[in-house]
């Protein structure tokens, strides 16, 4: 099956890195086995990125109220409830450029999973996430090597369905 990796984020705005930082990891599990691509910009270059492949893996950073730095929630574009409109060519969504795509006649993927990583910091200009999301990366990248090898892995990330669960 043709799959990518798309890392998605920006190194010098702290945690909004996580996304291209775990995506560079993988090319050293991954590199033979699938493209990996790191984008600091998404919207309609996401087309582009998305053309041709049976299925992608696409890692980017999340701020959600009342959860935990480094949780790692696993969605579908089916867990994304946004609408897809064209509000700006500059500002798509993944849903929104899955249902372009499919509209323009392009071979988007039909399996398309998203990691998208609890963030702590995505203002301060610097490099380097902070440690709380820093350490999830190796057991993420373990998770989704693993996921595209078909072996059994211990998974870290949680459904957005999970939301919530387990805390004290």
């Amino acid at each position: 099956m043709k799959t990518i990796i798309i890392g998605l984020g920006n190194t010098v705005l702290r945690d909004d890195g996580v996304g291209i930082y775990t995506a560079r990891a993988l090319r050293d599990e991954l590199s033979d086995e699938v493209d990996i691509l790191e984008a600091e910009l998404a919207g309609m270059d996401l087309l582009e990125m998305l053309n041709g492949y049976e299925r992608a893996v696409i890692i980017d950073a999340i701020q959600l109220n009342n959860e935990e730095p480094g949780t790692v929630f696993r969605l579908r574009p089916d867990d994304m409830k946004i609408t897809p409109r064209l509000a700006s060519f500059h500002d798509i969504d993944i849903v929104t450029a899955l249902a372009l795509g499919r509209r323009l006649g392009l071979q988007m993927p039909d399996d398309v999973i998203i990691y998208a990583v609890q963030v702590e910091d995505t203002l301060t200009l610097e490099e380097g996430c902070l440690p709380s999301v820093e350490r999830i990366i190796p057991s993420l990248v373990q998770e989704i090597a693993g996921s595209m090898r078909g072996e059994e892995v211990k998974q870290i990330s949680k459904k957005l369905s999970e939301r919530g669960k387990g805390r004290a």
